[in-house]
C-alpha cells in the first residue's frame, strides 16, 4: 500500500502528501489504522496466485523433460537449460 501511495500521490497546494516511505506508512496507520495497509490486497493475490502457479508448475516440468533428454536429475540441468526452462515458464 505504501509504495502504491508513493506513486499515485499529486502535490496538493504544492506540496506532496507524503515525505517518504515511513510519513506514508505512519499517515496510513494512524488515518486508516493498520487494516489501511492491506486495502486491495485480496484482488491483487487473485490474480498473481494462479499465474505464479503456472509459472512454477511449467518450469519443473521443463526442467524434468530437460534433465531426462540430457540424462541428468533437474537439480544438475545445466544453467543454459535451466534459464530455457524459466524462459519457457516466463512465456507461458
Amino acid at each position: 500500500m505504501v509504495k502504491t501511495r508513493l506513486q499515485n500521490q499529486k502535490p496538493v497546494n504544492g506540496r506532496l502528501p507524503y515525505a517518504g516511505g515511513v510519513d506514508c506508512f505512519r499517515q496510513i496507520v494512524r488515518q486508516e489504522g493498520v487494516r489501511g495497509l492491506y486495502r486491495g490486497l485480496v484482488p491483487n493475490l487473485a490474480g498473481v496466485t494462479p499465474e505464479k502457479a503456472i509459472k512454477l508448475a511449467v518450469n519443473d516440468i521443463m526442467r524434468g523433460v530437460l534433465s531426462e533428454r540430457l540424462g541428468t536429475t533437474p537439480d544438475r540441468l545445466p544453467v543454459a537449460y535451466g534459464a530455457l526452462a524459466g524462459a519457457t515458464a516466463g512465456l507461458c
